[in-house]
């Protein structure tokens, strides 16, 4: 979470750390957001590059958790292109029946200029840390009387791309598997 209304949220930006083997963690607290009904939640969803190869995240998928709702006429949600996707994953216009979102705002195919959209591989002798770029979205908080508590969005890259936008193949994770692991 990156704003909560009009109030900015900045102790939820990853603080990249590699270990002396190479791992790469990404450190943040997870003390949840206190959020209350109505409230308009702006998600930032940044996409590191830690492999080999310079690519792009054609799609990325946004599951919609219970208690929030996808807001289509959001000045964000248009400028970030998000599409609403049903349970069967056909696309939408009931906000009622979403249950993800989908966005190509980082796919070659819509850069405003050359290599604008591209993540560069990740070179431990010369980046401190991996290259990434962002999206944003936003929902209105709408958790009824019997939810848990907790909201918990996940995103992940639905299908990525080379630099020339042809299908790689990701070494460390499988894109539109739905695995929080990765």
């Amino acid at each position: 979470i990156r704003r909560v209304n009009e109030n900015e949220i900045t102790t939820r930006i990853p603080e990249v750390k590699i270990r002396e083997n190479g791992k790469i963690t990404y450190v943040h607290t997870k003390e949840p957001i206190l959020v209350s009904n109505g409230n308009i939640v702006t998600y930032t969803i940044r996409v590191y590059n830690e492999g080999e190869v310079d690519g792009y995240a054609k799609q990325i998928k946004d599951d919609i958790p219970e208690g929030l709702e996808f807001l289509p006429e959001n000045d964000t949600n248009k400028e970030y292109r998000w599409i609403m996707l049903d349970e069967e994953g056909k696309e939408t216009t009931d906000v009622t029946k979403a249950k993800y979102i989908t966005t190509d705002y980082l796919s070659k195919e819509q850069e405003t200029t050359s290599g604008g959209n591209l993540i560069k591989a990740f070179s431990q002798s010369e980046m401190e840390s991996p290259d990434y770029k962002e999206v944003k979205a936003a929902f209105k908080v709408v958790a009824p009387s019997t939810h848990p508590g907790i909201i918990t969005n996940t995103a992940e890259i639905s299908d990525d791309s080379n630099e020339e936008g042809n299908p790689v193949i990701d070494i460390d994770s499988t894109p539109n598997n739905n695995n929080e692991k990765e």
